[in-house]
């Protein structure tokens, strides 16, 4: 590997060659705060020969070079000057604004123009509407990147206004020239930032580099990293298509869509775990480097796209295609595990649970038993005796994940679901443990109201099937009017959970008595100890709590 290392400032780089962002490297992604900490470094008066790190590249041709290790930092600095270009035109000073446009856009040896910077993630939107003298005016789609790209402009821009307009207040008589010093000065601090410039001779060293600058780092993730080396191994067919990074953008934009984004490296992570040997997220990197070769790399990449759908699936049920009116209960198991529970330590194993599921290799009554297994175990563990999920959980979701896609027919995936019934079975707390805890859900925790509409709503429906309550737009009625100002009404003896029908004043601050008729002659199936008291006193609602809290572990989350 032969390395060339030169100092050199901004001026020396930008006039040496033009420079490619390689499609391996992450899309522009500065915000606010680094434009600000950029603009206010470069432009001090304080600081002089300001050295702004490593630039590393590599050779494409003798003046053209792909970028490694620098791309956020010259994308600012070539934003900065076309924002200083654009003040120099705006102020009438054209050869100044075309002298610095000669560092933004040059021309080869056949006198053809190119930008001295050129990205493709970003393209057309830095090209038109930030690099080139004369602006597109056609509206351009914006996705992420572009709207970085856009808002640096618009800091950078609000910067070099303040400066100007400062300076003009002080002379109105000499203005023009004053405010011309000024960007002069700008232009020369940023053009003197200096850098040590290290040039690879070829790309593969460049993906060696920029491995190890980065593996020990916190700006690149294992995700970024894996990006790097899956598109090592899976070159562009050509100029004009380049599916393995469409594949990959693919992915990731499956991923951004979702309801609440989902970190490329969280799903990266989880799927590794569903079909390999544990590893923790600060190792996974070195894991998918040992594994991932130029024989398994074309199917690795093809299974990730695909499994972003279902990876999504697991908090989004509803964008998976293959439920049927007989697994809504399935899909809603899904649901609650994720959005209700909170969970997401399982994903793992229900990764590769819902792939075998879209492979038709299990069937839905199979699912049904996982999934609820996973809910029924975490209801119990989790949410109500709140146990900590340990690394021991990460390692036990993992390894059957493993076995689920290792199984080599049905026969064996059978067995995949026993052993993890014993597994989960082995985990579940003492009767008196939850119960205790059961006891203490209360209406008052706001974070908690889910839980309860989601712990009322199962047990309704365990106890009488035909029961339809919507759950979602159901509402937590108290028996004894929360107007009473008794602190044992917030109980969950004391809840009812009714449909939406009865909101609002229908029951309202209604005596107990009064509530039971109304809900009676609405056709509300009310339970036994309600049915059958008189009066509803704290003994009842102690006593009613505790009934709940012994059927909810015998009977409705019970792992037999």
């Amino acid at each position: 590997m032969k390395i060339q290392c030169v100092d050199r400032d901004v001026r020396q780089i930008l006039e040496s060659g033009t420079y490619v962002i390689p499609r391996f490297q992450r899309p522009f992604s500065w915000d606010r705060e680094n434009v600000e900490e950029f603009w206010g470094d470069s432009t001090s008066d304080v600081k002089k020969d300001y050295f702004i790190g490593a630039f590393v590249t590599y050779n494409i041709s003798s003046s053209s070079y792909g970028i490694v290790d620098g791309q956020q930092r010259l994308t600012t600095i070539t934003i900065t000057l076309c924002a200083i270009r654009d003040k120099y035109l705006e102020l009438g000073h054209t050869a100044a604004a075309k002298g610095v446009h000669r560092l933004i856009e040059t021309r080869d040896l056949n006198d053809q123009a190119q930008f001295v910077l050129r990205a493709e993630t970003s393209y057309p939107f830095l090209q038109a509407k930030i690099q080139s003298f004369e602006k597109e005016e056609e509206v351009i789609n914006a996705g992420d990147e572009e709207r970085a790209i856009g808002a640096a402009y618009e800091t950078i821009n609000g910067f070099i206004k303040s400066g100007v307009d400062r300076i003009a207040s002080l002379d109105a008589a000499k203005a023009k020239a004053a405010t011309k010093r000024w960007l002069d000065q700008i232009r020369d601090k940023i053009l003197a930032l200096k850098v040590i410039s290290i040039t690879l001779d070829n790309q593969d060293d460049a993906y060696t580099i920029f491995e190890t600058l980065n593996t020990r780092g916190k700006d690149l993730t294992a995700a970024d990293l894996a990006k790097n080396h899956f598109l090592r191994l899976l070159p562009a067919k050509g100029k004009a298509i380049d599916r393995p990074k469409d594949h990959w953008l693919e992915m990731q934009t499956e991923l951004e869509h979702a309801q609440k984004p989902i970190q490329l490296r969280t799903f990266l992570h989880h799927y590794w775990l569903s079909k390999h040997p544990f590893t923790t997220e600060k190792q996974l990197f070195r894991a998918i480097r040992d594994t991932v070769n130029a024989l398994n790399v074309k199917d690795i990449v093809a299974e990730l796209r695909s499994d972003s759908t279902l990876y999504r699936g697991i908090s989004e049920p509803e964008v998976l295609d293959f439920w049927t009116r007989t697994t809504a209960d399935v899909k809603d198991s899904l649901y609650c595990i994720s959005n209700i529970l909170n969970i997401q330590i399982a994903n793992p194993l229900l990764l590769s649970v819902l792939r075998l599921y879209n492979a038709k290799k299990l069937k839905d009554g199979q699912v049904r038993e996982v999934f609820s297994l996973v809910e029924r175990y975490h209801y119990t563990y989790t949410t109500i005796c709140a146990l900590p999920s340990s690394g021991g959980v990460s390692l036990m979701y993992a390894a059957h994940a493993r076995d689920f896609a290792n199984a080599a027919d049905s026969n064996a995936l059978g067995i995949c679901i026993t052993d993890f019934k014993k597994k989960v079975k082995d985990k579940v707390p003492a009767r008196d443990v939850f119960i205790s805890k059961f006891k203490q859900l209360n209406y008052l925790n706001t974070r908690q109201r889910d839980v309860l509409r989601y712990t009322l709503w199962n047990i309704d429906k365990s106890r009488n099937a035909a029961v339809d309550i919507d759950r979602a737009s159901s509402s937590l009625e108290h028996l004894s009017p929360q107007a009473n100002h008794n602190y044992w009404t917030h109980y969950i003896g004391n809840l009812l959970l009714v449909p939406i029908k009865f909101n609002g004043d229908k029951l309202g601050s209604k005596s107990f008595v009064d509530k039971k008729v109304l809900l009676t002659a609405g056709g509300y199936a009310l339970d036994s100890h309600v049915l059958a008291a008189t009066a509803w006193t704290h003994a009842e609602v102690e006593k009613r709590t505790q009934e709940l809290a012994e059927y909810a572990y015998d009977t409705v989350w019970a792992i037999k």
